[in-house]
């Protein structure tokens, strides 16, 4: 066993946890967050911060954007510069940010699905008009349909890119990277590309980020990044917009000032650097206990379950789970699941028309949580099957 242990259960029952909001017997396996401990030294780090006592308003130092500098350098081979930063309290409020200071309402977003349910909400916010360039699902492989994307650039002002890709695992290589910004320099459109996922490496591939590709020929480009997945640190509220382009990196700034979300909160700076700092060895063993938990569950599936089929990628723990053996209606097996055995899962259809006939499941837990819900899924299949 390593420096972490991540078989220890936590009782997360009336502690405010939206995920573990739930019934008694529940398990709730659907919203992407982790049942680990927290690395000690971030909880060291808030310790020390909330020993000030002094809980005043804060601004973000140097040494925050250093931090992700380092990180992104030294496990992802990316150079990124401090003068490209702007601190968001999250992804989802840069997005809807974004969108609102750069469009003027009926523009068109592209996006690749089935993707992150929260994504169609900051279209449908912003007055926007959506173009989902579905993905082709063959056996195990996740295609990009390049003659679908091409066209439906044409015309598009938004180009939302989830990489990698929520809730598929699907990571990008730099071919197809420059060949999405080709495209979208060739249609004079935006590309957003959220990577808070990109830590997620649970098969050591090393995810590719858009700072690899030729990005920077190209100045209409804004990524997000944000510890809070690998660090399960959502709660902090800390994420940053990395824009290269000065002009649009002040554009972007000054609405995220306007919109209220470019001040950090008091516990939304130290810890983020104490983890990018010192967070290696803890996200080495982590993502190492993800995969283990991934291959326990596709041998699982394989022995008991053949009919129902694994089709993610190997970033992300959020599994995608092709159920369409026994039901197009993701929603309605969700819900005869949950009510018949307690196992919450989310339905693939909250990401998009051509997520009907899949769930997804998050495998962030323990294993023995995850032994559990394994079992609970074949009682439920079973028993179906015997009516």
């Amino acid at each position: 066993m390593g420096k972490y242990n991540f078989d220890i259960t936590i009782n997360r029952i009336k502690t405010c946890s939206s995920r573990w909001c739930v019934n008694k017997g529940e398990l709730p396996l659907d919203i992407a967050d982790m049942d680990f401990l927290v690395m000690p030294e971030i909880k060291k780090a808030i310790k020390s911060r909330a020993e000030q006592a002094c809980y005043g308003y804060t601004y973000v130092p140097d040494s925050y954007f250093e931090s992700y500098i380092r990180w992104w350098r030294d496990r992802h081979n990316t150079k990124l510069e401090k003068d490209w930063f702007i601190f968001s309290k999250s992804v989802v409020a840069s997005i809807d940010s974004i969108f609102k200071h750069l469009s003027k309402g009926k523009d068109v977003v592209t996006m690749f699905t089935p993707v992150y349910n929260v994504f169609f909400n900051c279209i449908k916010n912003n007055n926007l008009v959506l173009r989902e360039c579905e993905f082709i699902i063959e056996k195990d492989e996740i295609k990009i349909d390049w003659k679908k994307l091409e066209a439906q650039l044409k015309g598009t002002k938004f180009f939302l890119l989830c990489n990698p890709h929520n809730p598929l695992g699907r990571g990008f290589t730099v071919e197809e990277l420059n060949k999405i910004i080709n495209l979208c320099k060739q249609n004079d459109i935006y590309i957003i590309s959220d990577e808070i996922h990109g830590d997620l490496d649970l098969n050591k591939g090393r995810y590719i980020s858009i700072f690899n590709s030729e990005v920077i020929r190209y100045e209409k480009v804004i990524a997000l990044l944000s510890p809070s997945k690998v660090f399960n640190v959502a709660g902090l509220h800390s994420s940053v917009a990395v824009i290269p382009k000065k002009e649009l990196h002040g554009e972007i700034q000054n609405g995220f000032y306007q919109d209220d979300i470019g001040e950090p909160n008091y516990f939304a700076v130290v810890p983020i650097i104490t983890a990018f700092n010192q967070g290696d060895d803890y996200v080495d063993q982590l993502n190492s206990y993800l995969n283990e938990n991934k291959v326990f569950l596709n041998k699982f599936l394989v022995k008991n379950l053949p009919n129902l089929k694994i089709v993610s990628g190997n970033y992300t723990y959020l599994v995608w789970i092709d159920i369409s053996y026994y039901s197009q209606d993701s929603r309605l097996f969700a819900k005869e699941l949950k009510e018949k055995t307690g196992l919450i899962v989310a339905p693939g259809i909250n990401y998009g028309h051509s997520g009907e006939g899949y769930i997804r499941l998050n495998i962030a837990t323990t294993r023995k949580k995850l032994i559990d819900a394994c079992n609970r899924l074949m009682n439920y299949i079973n028993e179906n099957e015997e009516e």
